[in-house]
């Protein structure tokens, strides 16, 4: 699938499935974007569908990212209808690195503590969305890190 083939109610659908929520990020993020590299949010219901994408560019290190991802996903509870989200490193080009495992890692952590669904993390380039899974025996404990 690619987001020229999206199902007719991908709006209506929770974003907790990688394949579907991949192929929403390709559509979402811009080749402008990608060139600029940045984080995507996506601010999410509490069912998981989508409320809104949020495009943060231009961030320049993974430390940045992760600051944005620290503000952002306690805030986003603040916001009316917001219950969770799903967060895209976004960048031209290259594979997942450690560092994107290391921002993965935060992200996980950050959503913890602010008690907020996390749907998932992705690295976006212009070739591929790649899905940072989390380890089978793992699972996020909403308000605890």
């Amino acid at each position: 699938m690619s987001f020229e083939d999206l199902p007719r109610d991908w709006a209506h659908r929770s974003l907790d499935d990688p394949v579907l929520t991949a192929d929403i990020l390709d559509l979402v993020v811009s080749d402008r974007d990608r060139a600029a590299g940045g984080v995507m949010v996506l601010l999410c219901q509490a069912d998981g569908r989508l409320s809104q994408p949020v495009f943060v560019g231009e961030i320049g290190s993974p430390d940045v990212a992760m600051d944005v991802i620290s503000f952002m996903a306690p805030n986003a509870l603040d916001l009316p209808g917001v219950g969770g989200l799903v967060v895209a490193l976004v960048r031209g080009s290259g594979a997942v690195t450690d560092l994107d495992r290391r921002v993965h890692q935060h992200t996980l952590e950050v959503c913890g503590r602010a008690g907020l669904a996390l749907f998932g993390t992705f690295v976006v380039t212009r070739s591929d969305v790649v899905h940072l899974p989390v380890a089978s025996d793992l699972r996020l404990e909403r308000g605890v890190a």
